[in-house]
């Protein structure tokens, strides 16, 4: 009977085993001497392989056990199986362990720097220092400039201790009143009616009077004179009248400023000149006497104004006016020469003999008796 898978009618060449047929096959033939040689080729192995898994295939369906592969034994589905769980281990043993490995590094890296704290001493914290204070900048203030007295006000102080001073000197052999008539200044050295001015004032007294700033003229006892020193003090009846305030006539200089006040001709009381301290230690000679110390001055003094005050810029008297210079026979007209007493040499008589008219035990250093 023909089969019917061969329609030739040739007896089959299909061998009865898969080894028989690698022999058949002329190119299994050569591949079978070149295996013999040099081992199975790489496509052979592949063939074996595939040659292997249908013969699982079969083994399956007919329930037989697993075929040997290589040595090892798979199963179809279990062989799938455990080559899923062998990658899925894989998987899960590399991510675990690069867990692991990152948290050994980390834990490492920790404990190298956990061992460099502890190994390092802990620095002691230095003591801020406390801030030195800080000076509290205060704004001074700026200072006002204090209030100079202006030349009028001084003036203004002074005149009222200014005086006239009228000695009415005795005459036998003149019908004119005005002879033996003496005119000169005064300068209230003491509230209780102490006058000074100068000895060739009063010389030779007669009735002496006052008048005083404000007009009030006043009838005045001659104390005591010094002729000497061309100084001599009065006193009127008056109390509480305005005194001067002495300077240091020791501490004047050449160049310095100075008023002079007095009665010129005793017709203009209280005139005021000004002038400059021209030199100082001067001598002069009057009436037979000389007097040195004296401040020269040419601020103008003329006749009456004998006896009043030098005053400096401050209001305080510095001396007392005595005498002047208008011509000499010998040198010719002079001007703006006058000279004064200083104020030192002027007290050093007058307090004395103050303290002795009030009944005080102090020497009056006077040359001469009242009256001379």
């Amino acid at each position: 009977m023909t089969d019917p898978s061969n329609p030739t009618g040739k007896p089959s060449q299909q061998p009865n085993d898969g080894d028989d047929a690698f022999i058949v096959n002329p190119i299994n033939m050569a591949r079978a001497r070149h295996a013999s040689a040099h081992g199975p080729s790489a496509v052979e192995k592949t063939r074996q392989i595939s040659t292997v898994i249908k013969s699982q295939a079969r083994s399956a369906k007919s329930g037989s056990l697993m075929p040997h592969l290589n040595g090892l034994q798979l199963g179809g589905t279990s062989g799938c199986l455990l080559f899923s769980l062998l990658g899925v281990a894989f998987l899960l043993g590399g991510i675990l362990g690069g867990m692991m490995g990152g948290g050994l590094i980390l834990w490492a890296n920790n404990s190298e720097e956990l061992a460099f704290w502890h190994g390092t001493s802990t620095p002691t914290p230095l003591p801020t220092p406390t801030p030195m204070p800080v000076a509290t900048l205060t704004s001074t203030p700026t200072p006002q400039p204090v209030a100079t007295a202006s030349t009028e006000d001084i003036i203004a102080q002074i005149i009222p201790s200014v005086v006239t001073v009228i000695n009415q000197q005795p005459q036998t052999f003149s019908l004119n009143p005005e002879d033996g008539r003496v005119v000169g200044s005064g300068v209230i050295v003491d509230s209780r009616g102490y006058i000074a001015t100068n000895h060739h004032v009063i010389e030779n007294a007669g009735i002496v009077s006052v008048i005083l700033a404000n007009g009030q003229t006043v009838e005045a006892q001659f104390i005591t004179s010094d002729p000497t020193q061309d100084l001599a003090i009065l006193k009127v009846s008056v109390m509480d009248l305005p005194a001067i305030i002495w300077g240091d006539s020791t501490a004047i200089r050449p160049g310095q400023e100075v008023y002079a006040i007095g009665s010129p001709l005793g017709d203009f009381p209280s005139s005021v000149s000004f002038g400059i301290v021209s030199g100082l230690n001067r001598a002069l000679e009057i009436n037979e006497h000389v007097i040195d110390g004296l401040i020269q001055t040419d601020a103008a003094i003329n006749r009456g104004s004998s006896g009043g005050p030098l005053v400096n810029t401050k209001g305080e008297v510095i001396g007392i006016n005595t005498f002047i210079i208008r011509e000499s026979e010998d040198r010719g007209v002079a001007e703006g020469i006058a000279f004064a007493i200083p104020a030192v040499a002027a007290q050093n008589l007058l307090n004395p003999w103050i303290a002795a008219a009030n009944g005080e035990s102090v020497p009056i250093p006077a040359s001469g008796e009242p009256g001379n």
